[in-house]
């Protein structure tokens, strides 16, 4: 059976990623971590480890900008610039990586 707290939440972390509802977002997660049908490791998972990942995936891509190796160059004294357009898709990334994660656990069979 799913469970519709966990779902909520997914809900609330994609509705704020689509909208870019801060509200939205922070619910979302604070349900997540409330949650007592996750286990600790899962809601470290879901709160902490997505969004860390959507973290590290946003300092690759700043990374290959500024050495060339993707996407536009960061000019030299333009990092600002770069992380103010790129944090944003992080912070949709992780909630959307979260949400998709809390769907998948939502599924587990107790």
């Amino acid at each position: 059976m799913r469970n519709p707290l966990l779902l909520c939440a997914a809900v609330l972390l994609v509705a704020g990623a689509v909208f870019g509802n801060w509200f939205a977002l922070l619910l979302g997660w604070v349900i997540a971590y409330g949650s007592r049908r996750l286990s600790p490791a899962e809601t470290k998972w879901a709160v902490l480890g997505m969004p860390g990942l959507a973290v590290a995936a946003g300092l690759g891509w700043l990374w290959g900008r500024t050495t060339g190796r993707w996407g536009d160059p960061v000019t030299q004294g333009h990092m600002n610039d770069a992380l103010t357009q790129t944090w944003p898709w992080v912070v949709r990334g992780a909630a959307v990586a979260s949400a998709l994660f809390l769907v998948w656990r939502s599924q587990r069979q107790r």
